[in-house]
């Protein structure tokens, strides 16, 4: 799977935020339930004074005067109790309190003065405890409230911040999206630049003005540049070797001429060993003329270029008035360098139009993976034995006739350096058939169009 920029930044994004986010939710979380807990711890203490305000000895006894405490405290289990203790009396309790005692131990503290929480029932308590003088006694008073409904509340509200925060993290991400894929559209110009490059609708990528992606095109464009210019030179340097190698051939042959007079069977062999020479030289100098697997920027229509050459083997083969039977689609390209489809074609071509009695077909096809190319002839044809020993050593099965060895030698060659496929099969026209699979992009995969089957 590939990496994503937009991916691994959304990644980065979603997961940097929900930490953060988890962070300050119970950070909130926290500060808002000791808010909660110093609101009401504050009302405890309140409460306590009140309490002990309303605390008076009559008839010997400790007792609650009724008009200084709340209505609240009378009602059984209404959720606010109290508890004193005078001394070391007994405990008095308020009627809410229904005959039970506020827990005074193993409390959990809150950060309040006196406070502790503490579980009833398995009801969270907030239970005040403190000790104060009164007329010459100590009073331990203990006020406890149940903040269930506030717990709930509180939980509530965390539920709340917290959908609330997902809601503003998506609606974030949405804008994060948005606002990457804008800073990413030079990326996807140069993205389409090079598909039309590698289509060869375009011969460089065109300049950008971001300043990250500035370096990376114009590296692009020098690398073309830099393989464009050092294609010419190598063809040029074998050019100049060509011309170089048949100056001294020509006087080969002329001293060969001249020794045939005096020593015929001498210069028989001479002259073998001469075209033998000839021959490597030119199998070799056509190799290296081989551009092989396609530049950037290289779009050859193949329509045009078989139409120059059939043009040309008519001339070359008027006596026998062949008929070319062309069968090309207008938007069918070779995806390399136009002197490769030239030998490649031309050779092919060369072959068909030697062999044929009266008729050459040639057909072409491209689908989103490959090239495919067909030229059959109605001629003798190859048996299906020898095709193998053709393909193999690019050997004449016929020397009374050029043809189907040095020429099908360059075109194996070709086909390599583009890493096609080349093969040799029986022509229904009842000649032979060449059918020829290129990539149109390196390692891309090869699949027939089945052409062929038509």
């Amino acid at each position: 799977m590939k990496n994503s920029i937009q991916g691994r930044l959304n990644l980065a994004f979603v997961g940097l935020t929900l930490t953060v986010f988890a962070i300050l939710w119970v950070l909130q979380g926290m500060a808002v339930r000791e808010v909660a807990y110093e609101f009401v711890s504050a009302r405890m203490q309140g409460d306590a004074r009140t309490v002990l305000q309303a605390v008076m000895s009559k008839d010997d006894k400790w007792q609650i005067d009724p008009e200084y405490i709340s209505p609240v405290y009378t009602q059984p289990m209404s959720g606010h109790y109290y508890q004193f203790l005078v001394d070391d009396g007994e405990w008095s309790f308020s009627r809410s309190l229904w005959d039970e005692e506020i827990p005074t131990y193993d409390g959990k503290p809150v950060g309040q003065l006196n406070i502790d929480l503490q579980y009833k029932r398995d009801k969270p308590w907030l239970v005040y405890d403190n000790r104060f003088e009164k007329a010459g006694h100590t009073i331990r008073i203990v006020l406890a409230e149940d903040i269930s409904q506030i717990e709930a509340k509180l939980k509530s509200l965390s539920w709340w911040v917290a959908g609330i925060g997902l809601l503003f993290i998506l609606i974030l991400l949405v804008v994060q999206i948005l606002v990457i894929r804008h800073g990413l559209k030079s990326l996807t110009c140069v993205q389409q630049d090079i598909i039309r490059l590698k289509e060869g609708d375009i011969s460089t990528l065109s300049e950008v003005q971001v300043k990250e992606i500035a370096p990376l095109v114009n590296e692009i464009n020098y690398m073309i540049e830099s393989m464009t210019l050092r294609l010419d030179r190598s063809r040029h340097a074998v050019g100049n070797l060509a011309h170089a190698a048949k100056t001294p051939l020509t006087v080969i042959d002329r001293q060969i001429e001249t020794l045939r007079q005096s020593s015929p069977e001498c210069a028989n062999a001479l002259e073998q060993q001469s075209q033998a020479l000839r021959n490597l030289v030119e199998r070799e100098l056509t190799r290296a003329r081989i551009a092989g697997a396609a530049m950037p920027g290289q779009k050859v229509i193949i329509e045009e270029e078989v139409e120059k050459l059939t043009k040309a083997m008519k001339m070359i083969y008027r006596d026998k008035a062949l008929e070319y039977e062309i069968s090309i689609k207008s938007t069918t390209f070779f995806p390399g360098e136009r002197d490769d489809l030239i030998e490649l074609m031309g050779n092919l071509i060369d072959n068909a139009s030697k062999w044929a009695t009266t008729k050459v077909r040639i057909r072409g096809m491209m689908n989103e993976h490959c090239l495919e190319l067909c030229i059959e002839d109605d001629g003798p044809g190859i048996p299906e034995d020898k095709m193998t020993l053709l393909m193999s050593r690019g050997e004449r099965l016929d020397e009374s006739t050029v043809g189907h060895g040095l020429g099908l030698s360059i075109v194996m060659e070709i086909v390599r350096q583009y890493k096609g496929v080349f093969q040799l099969l029986p022509s229904n026209m009842g000649g032979l058939h060449t059918h020829l699979l290129l990539p149109r992009q390196q390692n891309a995969e090869l699949k027939s169009v089945m052409l062929t089957s038509q």
